[in-house]
């Protein structure tokens, strides 16, 4: 009987990545399509062409039975909406098609038979796919996929992934077209400057709002003074580098409460979404100054990206090995100057020319050997940064190489270059492998005192949400609900005509909706955590006190090593103490405190200025000192990515 009631209420779902590529068709249309299928089918599919719509806007990927990937490239198989829909027909039977507008719409794949497997996996489903042009049908156990059919697909998912590659050949030509003739390939416009739609010959006609797209023949993008006060601070801000380092000039731009040009935007750090601070900072102050639009030059082709085709000033060029990072996905590469497009603006220059090469000249000249070094990101290279601590002045200490090895140096010393604090350091390897072993006693035989903390907290945790008024009503409501659908579920077979079948199976999904909302409700407000939950929980946290003890005990695992002191929260506090070594004092150490979790420093930690020119500052008022008694050199870190400094950080979390 419940077979026969799931093959009568068969329901459908829709599934697309945006309309781009050859495609001229909306989503909204694809929508329509959908629906008028869905009903020559008899399938239910609960869906609008301005549910699409609302769903761009919104940033949504699922709605109703609607399932979609806007922006998402279709080499990825990874992408929230599919999986999404993957979750859904596996909760609800009675789902039996799907409908996707075309099959590049569902992959674009690198190699074709990732697409054919994805396809696959609907129909071993027991899944129809409704496509524009061809209807796929479920495969039922025991039966073998039409060889026709698969040699088929293999063919659409190769010419899917074709388009991409011939997709990125015309965008690149498109680019240096575009670039030689002085007009914007893309993205937003530098500070200081607006996107304006221009005619091929550069005369303006208006202003673009932000994020605007306008296809006119004839027409271009291209960047033009601002006219709403952002130019004249661009301006101020040159002038003011000729004499100021860019942090003052940061610093003094935020003090005078001028907004950045991220100021309301939101941005993305290692996944996390978090609204701009709206501060100014270094890196932004510099590329103000760098920017050749100020002396009426457009440049185009700083970096190459993608992963099909790489821009070159000749034309599209096959990624070789250096485009790629050590996990093998395709990296950002920085080109060399001889390497860009360089063309006149579409208006006369802002500033002398001579006046920009000498601006640029003193930028180059104050970042030294640190320009374009990023902050090496290699876990392994720095266990304790950040977590190891001068008593005597609380500073910092600071990861430097010494021969094959490396060690920690005061932060105040190397900042001032030994005008503040003294020559306290103490070796690297030796100061890791005395926090491991302190951690190594501290884990050992610590997991019946945690399972029988565990269990007590969430003993107590568990009466305060049996107690909760509102979980005893969400409860009540979703019990009330199971009942009704029982009911339903009888009827259904009952209906005497089809009428009176579509008015019951109206009822059932819209019980079915409620149970489904008040389920999702009741874990997300209250947080009701049952027998079982609880189990798992503490299981979970026993299987994380077991992996802590195992990276321990790994000495040679530095990634892991990072991991654990992030995770136990440790921090080493240090003590010098000069003691007479033959002829010469040396400051060595002597004692020191190790903090864990939540445990509160011994100290007071610093958290005053650390740039060099505040230091200078109270070397001159404490010991009478002027800025020339400090030494102004540069240390250098090495190569590219093996900078350990924070390096064009910019606006982080």
């Amino acid at each position: 009987m419940t077979s026969n009631i799931v093959r009568a209420q068969r329901r459908g779902l829709f599934y697309s990545r945006d309309s781009g590529g050859k495609h001229e068709t909306t989503p909204a249309q694809y929508v329509g399509w959908a629906c008028r299928e869905a009903e020559k089918l008899g399938v239910s599919l609960q869906a609008g062409p301005s549910d699409i719509d609302e769903m761009i806007r919104t940033g949504k990927s699922h709605f109703n039975d609607l399932f979609l990937d806007y922006g998402v490239q279709g080499h990825r198989l990874e992408r929230e909406g599919l999986n999404a829909l993957f979750a859904e027909i596996e909760a609800d039977e009675r789902i039996s098609h799907v409908f996707i507008p075309h099959r590049d719409r569902l992959a674009r794949p690198d190699d074709a038979t990732d697409g054919m497997r994805l396809e696959l996996r609907f129909r071993l489903a027991g899944i129809t796919l409704v496509f524009m042009d061809r209807v796929c049908d479920a495969i039922g156990k025991g039966q073998s996929p039409d060889i026709g059919e698969l040699i088929i697909s293999l063919i659409d998912y190769h010419n899917a992934g074709k388009d991409r590659r011939d997709l990125a050949e015309k965008m690149i030509y498109a680019q240096i077209a575009l670039a030689q003739n002085g007009f914007s390939v893309g993205g937003r416009a530098r500070y200081g400057f607006d996107r304006w739609l221009v005619t091929a010959a550069g005369t303006p006609v208006r202003l673009l709002a932000e994020k605007e797209r306008v296809r006119m023949p004839n027409h271009h993008t291209a960047w033009l003074p601002a006219t709403d006060g952002r130019l004249e601070i661009a301006l101020r801000i040159r002038e003011m580098l000729r004499t100021t380092p860019a942090s003052r000039v940061a610093a003094q731009l935020t003090r005078e409460g001028i907004p950045s040009p991220d100021a309301g935007r939101t941005r993305k750090d290692n996944g996390v979404v978090h609204p701009v601070s709206g501060a100014w900072n270094q890196a932004t102050i510099v590329s103000i100054g760098r920017n050749p639009l100020f002396a009426g030059l457009t440049t185009a082709g700083r970096r190459s990206m993608g992963d099909q085709l790489r821009f070159t000033p000749k034309g599209p060029r096959r990624l070789n090995e250096a485009d790629f990072r050590t996990d093998d996905k395709p990296k950002v590469i920085q080109n060399p100057a001889d390497a860009h497009i360089v063309a006149n603006a579409h208006f006369q220059p802002l500033v002398d020319p001579e006046a920009h090469r000498e601006l640029t000249e003193i930028l180059d000249a104050r970042a030294g050997t640190q320009r374009g070094k990023p902050r090496s990101r290699d876990p392994g290279r720095n266990p304790l940064g950040g977590r190891i601590f001068d008593v005597a002045c609380r500073w910092l200490m600071y990861r430097a190489p010494c021969k094959q090895s490396y060690q920690y140096y005061c932060g105040q010393y190397r900042q001032s270059h030994g005008a503040l604090c003294s020559h306290n350091h103490v070796d690297g390897p030796t100061a890791v492998r005395f926090v491991l072993s302190c951690l190594r006693q501290r884990i050992a035989g610590f997991e019946t005192e945690l399972e029988a903390r565990l269990r007590k907290l969430a003993q107590r945790d568990q009466a305060k949400v049996n107690g909760d008024a509102r979980a005893t009503a969400a409860k009540n409501a979703i019990a009330q609900i199971g009942a009704e659908l029982k009911t339903v579920k009888r009827n259904l077979p009952l209906a005497r005509n089809s009428e009176q079948y579509e008015i019951i199976a109206a009822k059932f999904d819209e019980l079915s909706n409620q149970k489904r909302m008040l389920d999702a409700q009741l874990k997300r407000e209250i947080n009701v955590a049952g027998p079982n939950a609880i189990e798992e929980e503490i299981s979970s946290a026993l299987a994380l006190a077991d992996r802590l003890a195992a990276l321990a005990n790994d000495e040679a695992n530095l990634p892991a090593i990072t991991e654990l002191f992030g995770a136990m929260n440790v921090r080493l506090f240090l003590r010098f103490r000069p003691e007479q070594v033959k002829r010469r004092k040396l400051n060595l150490l002597v004692s020191g405190v190790l903090t864990m979790g939540t445990a509160p420093p011994p100290i007071d930690i610093y958290s005053g200025p650390t740039a060099r020119a505040k230091l200078k500052k109270l070397v001159s008022q404490d010991s009478g000192k002027t800025d020339s008694d400090l030494p102004d050199n540069n240390n250098g870190s090495g190569s590219e990515g093996d900078s350990l400094r924070n390096v064009n950080r910019g606006d982080r979390i």
